[in-house]
């Protein structure tokens, strides 16, 4: 069931309320990060699994969810300022980040501009490989789309068309594209834009361990990431599209657990 907001905790920087689950005890400490025009609440078969035994934080970045959305650009650099600021603001000793798509993106900079600050990255799906030039022209096609009074109907189109398969489950499809496509406008094409940014996807080892949760739908192969990210370890659910934690928990679950005790 979705979490209620009551549940949330408050924290505020720069004026900026950043809403927040925080739940469980235990080491290492985990923190969640949502995707792009998401909630924390798509972690919620996370959330219980992983605090039976480990404090779990899912927090709502700036622009989504329950957390504060001022009228300005959303960027990468922004959320890893705001994600780092609460990591330190809420006492998380070395989390484990792990980041769906955008939020992946925005764990594998933090770890590179903080590498002390966390244990480990995860990073499920995230769209980190540059896009391949019929993809890219689509963006740019989409980002402009974004910018227009239809934006709404454009990012439910757009979720819709990227982010499913022929086996994605239709309940939880059109649950999130009404989700996803609720989103204030400056965040869609602004934070969009910024995450497939050359600046957001810079290649080369990260200086934590990390790995990859790849849905069978996302564009980069197995090989193509451990390449531009050497180190990396990559493990690809058969069968899923890109809300990967969603459409198959246990086996997601799993991975995660599985690589956490390699962290011991």
């Amino acid at each position: 069931a979705p979490m209620t907001t009551d549940q949330l905790h408050s924290a505020t920087r720069d004026g900026v309320t950043l809403r927040y689950l925080d739940t469980g005890t235990g080491d290492p400490p985990l923190l969640f990060i949502h995707g792009w025009c998401c909630n924390n609440t798509f972690w919620r078969d996370q959330i219980p699994h992983f605090s039976s035994k480990h404090r779990v934080v899912a927090v709502d970045l700036r622009g989504h969810g329950e957390s504060d959305k001022p009228d300005e650009d959303y960027s990468i650099p922004a959320f890893v300022d705001d994600v780092a600021w609460l990591v330190g603001e809420l006492k998380l000793e070395k989390p484990v980040v792990v980041g769906h798509s955008m939020g992946g993106t925005i764990a594998l900079n933090l770890a590179r501009k903080h590498p002390g600050l966390t244990r480990a990255i995860i990073l499920v799906d995230s769209p980190v490989y540059p896009l391949p030039e019929g993809a890219s022209i689509l963006a740019g096609q989409t980002f402009a789309a974004l910018q227009t009074p239809a934006y709404q109907g454009v990012a439910a189109g757009f979720v819709r068309m990227v982010m499913f398969n022929a086996d994605s489950p239709p309940i939880l499809v059109e649950e999130i594209v009404a989700g996803m496509s609720s989103a204030p406008q400056r965040v869609m094409h602004t934070a969009l834009a910024n995450t497939v940014a050359d600046a957001s996807i810079v290649p080369g080892p990260i200086p934590v361990p990390a790995l990859f949760i790849r849905a069978a739908t996302q564009i980069a192969s197995e090989d193509q990431l451990r390449e531009r990210y050497p180190g990396l370890s990559v493990i690809t659910v058969p069968g899923t599209a890109h809300f990967v934690q969603m459409e198959q928990p246990a086996a997601a679950n799993n991975i995660i657990s599985d690589f956490l005790d390699t962290l011991e």
